[in-house]
């Protein structure tokens, strides 16, 4: 690759994970990229931290870079520079934007509208159903899913967005050689193979340690016209990518969950702050001034997504309507149970509720 002084310099500190805001303090003190490297090891040069120093010492030679680069050709994995035709307006806006993002896949997806979709890696079967749910229907409408590839709504995010065969970013914690959790090395490549495409701001090989998943978040969110708070507790990635989203001046959204679960906490929070309230991808859309052509009712839609108990609901209603006494004789189980699930069979639209709380399939134009 072809690659300018101030390029090679960059690609120099970032193999040092040196972060963004303290490339920008020294770019000004040593006036460029290609000041930092000259006067590196020099007297009134820059100082690191023993290891960084250590680093940047061992690749701070026109031969190491070349190796470095290299292997990246080798891995298939490509730069992007703040300067570069590609690299996202909205992400240059923020602050401390990444210098330097390694990626695979589609560079295009990039000049996509997108939305933020985040939540717990201990999701619920619930809030796994609505962000799959809600990623299918935005990407259905041409706009790009961006979410951080972790377990949990992260993972149910991109799946939503593969399955309708739109398009997803994943935003990584760690070098794109060394995918977190590394059980999502098939995804990972699924999206970059089709799709999508992965992009990390970290080097080649570095470790998924826990302070990068904060400057992670804001990747995510500066690359979204919004972001959609799915499930998560107060304390968690969630609500700071949500943090970052409200500094950074996009829509936040919040998906309700049950009234005194840990997952509906971080949601229910932001709520009650201002946040607007999504209940499945039309609500989104509608906000955002996108339209879905929402596909008729057919049977069979999405069947191997619900749960055994769901799927006998839906089951026992494409027979007749019922209220919650008649579906528990019809399918055997209690009423507590089935008012948990038709509470989320209705969000998820699979379900209508009639007067007299009796349910019935929604109506399609061939029923």
């Amino acid at each position: 690759m072809m690659l300018t002084d101030k390029q090679k310099g960059l690609i120099w500190l970032s193999a040092a994970e040196v972060s963004a805001d303290r490339v920008q303090k020294l770019e000004q003190t040593y006036q460029s990229i290609e000041g930092i490297w000259e006067s590196f090891g020099q007297q009134g040069g820059p100082k690191f931290q023993q290891g960084t120093q250590q680093k940047l010492a061992v690749l701070h030679s026109k031969s190491a870079i070349e190796d470095l680069c290299a292997r990246l050709d080798k891995l298939n994995v490509r730069l992007l520079f703040q300067e570069d035709d590609e690299y996202p307006e909205q992400l240059k806006d923020i602050s401390e934007p990444p210098y330097l993002l390694y990626y695979a896949g589609r560079i295009d997806c990039l000049a996509q509208p997108s939305i933020g979709i985040v939540g717990t890696r201990r999701a619920s079967q619930y809030g796994r159903q609505m962000a799959e749910s809600i990623a299918k229907g935005v990407a259905k409408a041409g706009i790009c899913v961006v979410s951080g590839l972790a377990h949990g709504i992260d993972a149910a995010a991109h799946h939503g967005a593969l399955a309708a065969d739109g398009t997803t970013i994943g935003v990584l914690g760690s070098g794109i050689n060394v995918p977190y959790p590394s059980d999502h090395r098939t995804l990972l490549r699924k999206i970059a193979g089709g799709n999508g495409l992965i992009i990390s701001e970290y080097p080649l090989d570095a470790e998924p340690a826990g302070f990068h998943f904060p400057y992670r978040n804001r990747i995510i969110s500066g690359l979204s016209m919004g972001v959609v708070f799915v499930e998560g507790p107060i304390k968690s990635g969630g609500m700071h990518t949500v943090n970052a989203a409200l500094v950074q001046g996009r829509e936040v959204f919040a998906v309700p969950g049950a009234i005194g679960t840990l997952g509906s906490e971080g949601p229910h929070a932001i709520l009650r702050e201002g946040a607007r309230i999504i209940t499945c991808a039309q609500d989104l859309l509608d906000d955002l001034g996108y339209s879905l052509e929402e596909k008729p009712y057919e049977d069979n839609q999405d069947d191997e997504e619900l749960t055994g108990v769901q799927k006998k609901i839906v089951d026992a209603l494409k027979v007749e309507s019922m209220n919650i006494e008649e579906l528990s004789a019809s399918t055997l189980e209690n009423t507590d149970q089935l008012i948990s699930e038709l509470g989320i069979l209705e969000i998820l639209g699979r379900v209508t509720r009639e007067a007299g709380n009796r349910f019935t399939l929604p109506i399609s134009k061939g029923r």
